[in-house]
């Protein structure tokens, strides 16, 4: 019968790893940008070649092979290790090295640091290449669990109710201990499931009382509402419904081509005040402020969208949708007009409210006085008014409180209803990286403990959506162009300036009759 042919397993090859490495492989890419990097400039750990004894393996090697286990969703050191040896397009990559396991798992936690700075030297080689403009920034966060069990999350009611527990069990085991004696029967008698002896279990139950005791005693004196023991900096998260112990990863995209360019892992367990965190992170990547910043209602924070616009980026936000208490919508405060020059509302009956008294709070729980957060007006002529019961229900009249940055949000909501479509873009843009992140890569997890360690996982996991992003929009040869472009241009910059620098000073010695060797 006839069959497609091959080869002899038995028979002996030349094999040269490069032959099986397609000239347009994305690999290729992969190697070309950790070959221009300087890892002295990005604080990785380096080792001279004329140092005593064992001679380690290439810092870039080890770099490459990371990044190659993300880009094709494998983390776990053991089977990076055992990749090593069986994928020959890794094999090629690598050079042919077999670290540990251990070597492998290592090499990440000693150079956390310089592992997010190749991010943002990746981010700055998009920028250069056009492949990032910086024009419009989208920002979102999502849930990915942290390597915490639930069994090891505890919040105060949880305490109280361990607690309430453990002493049930020690009034059980007392009681039949006290029988048991009173009875002179043995504790086979009285349970015969019982391994334990009932002083040992009451004893049992006692410690773990002191332990919860001490431990609620802790949260309380740290102000802590929830604590996770297996990584303290992971919090017990919900997302769609669902909740788990998690962290909440940030990222900002840019609208061109949907790459990530900064990204942040925060315990907070929703976005309110990570706004202007992202802002800032982008602008310190990219050296400049995005012209237009997009991010959904959950980024709603007053304050923080009002030190967005003093930077210079135009923030598209979704306000929330105003309501009163009696939840008549003709009656929110939206329906009221304000009258700048006079500092009143005027209600859609044609009533004033006027200005009452300012609305303090500490916005920080070290703050030693009040910061005035907002503005409270009030309506006196509401006894008559036959829209009364539609428009509050208090018996005193209608109030309204102003923010103090509501000049800002006034000119937000504006150009949010003049432009709706720099907010409709907002999902096309940045639900893709996370859709390839969970769904495609499968990193619905961090493998990593700590906030330090899970921001070097996430920068990591960030790199390689961009290295995968950035071979579906472009060319092998192009961006091999521009790689070299962007390692050389330090020295190409240096080279002018020095041959610059030489004539000058060649044609000022000649004229002061200086002769310069």
């Amino acid at each position: 019968m006839p069959r497609i042919p091959n080869f002899n397993r038995n028979q002996s090859f030349i094999f040269c790893p490069d032959d099986y490495i397609p000239e347009d492989s994305p690999v290729r890419i992969l190697d070309a940008f950790v070959n221009s990097l300087n890892l002295e400039e990005l604080g990785y750990i380096t080792f001279a070649s004329s140092a005593p004894g064992q001679q380690p393996y290439s810092r870039f090697d080890l770099i490459k092979l990371h990044l190659y286990g993300y880009i094709n969703g494998i983390r776990s050191s053991r089977k990076l290790a055992a990749e090593c040896s069986r994928n020959i397009e890794l094999m090629w990559l690598i050079n042919g090295i077999s670290p540990s396991k251990s070597l492998i798992s290592d090499f990440v936690k000693v150079n956390e640091t310089a592992i997010q700075n190749t991010f943002k030297e990746f981010v700055l080689f998009l920028k250069f290449a056009g492949f990032v403009d910086n024009k419009a920034i989208v920002i979102d966060g999502t849930k990915i669990r942290a390597q915490n069990s639930r069994t090891k999350y505890y919040s105060i009611k949880k305490i109280d109710s361990t607690i309430e527990y453990f002493e049930s069990q020690i009034k059980h085991y007392t009681d039949l201990l006290k029988k048991a004696e009173a009875e002179d029967l043995s504790d086979k008698d009285i349970d015969e499931n019982a391994i334990i002896p009932f002083k040992e279990k009451i004893d049992n139950y006692q410690k773990k009382v002191e332990q919860f005791t001490e431990l609620k005693k802790n949260m309380k004196d740290q102000k802590l509402s929830q604590i996770t023991l297996t990584d303290p900096d992971s919090r017990m998260m919900t997302s769609h419904g669902n909740s788990d112990i998690s962290y909440n990863m940030q990222t900002a995209v840019d609208a061109k081509n949907s790459l990530i360019v900064t990204t942040d892992v925060v315990s907070d367990i929703n976005d309110t005040n990570q706004l202007e965190n992202m802002v800032d992170k982008a602008e310190e990547t990219l050296g400049s402020v995005a012209d237009a910043t997009i991010a959904d209602k959950g980024y709603y924070n007053t304050s923080q969208i009002a030190n967005c616009e003093a930077k210079g980026t135009d923030v598209y936000v979704k306000p929330s949708k105003s309501k009163n208490a009696t939840n008549n919508s003709d009656y929110s405060i939206d329906k009221f007009t304000f009258d700048k020059e006079l500092n009143i509302y005027i209600c859609p009956a044609g009533k004033h409210l006027t200005f009452k008294r300012n609305l303090s709070r500490r916005l920080n729980k070290t703050d030693a006085e009040a910061t005035v957060v907002g503005y409270e007006y009030f309506c006196s002529d509401c006894a008559g008014c036959p829209h009364l019961h539609q428009c509050t229900n208090s018996v005193d009249g209608r109030r309204i409180t102003r923010n103090t940055n509501q000049d800002i949000l006034d000119i937000i909501e504006k150009r949010f209803e003049e432009d709706p479509e720099m907010y409709t873009i907002r999902k096309c843009v940045v639900e893709h990286p996370f859709g390839t992140i969970k769904r495609s890569l499968g990193y619905t997890y961090f493998l990593r403990r700590g906030l330090s360690a899970v921001k070097t996982e996430a920068a990591l996991i960030s790199l390689a959506y961009d290295l995968k992003r950035l071979v579906n929009i472009s060319n092998l040869k192009e961006i091999t162009k521009k790689l070299r472009e962007y390692s050389l241009r330090f020295h190409c910059i240096f080279y002018i300036f020095f041959h610059f620098f030489k004539k000058n000073i060649k044609l000022f010695s000649c004229q002061k009759n200086i002769y310069v060797l």
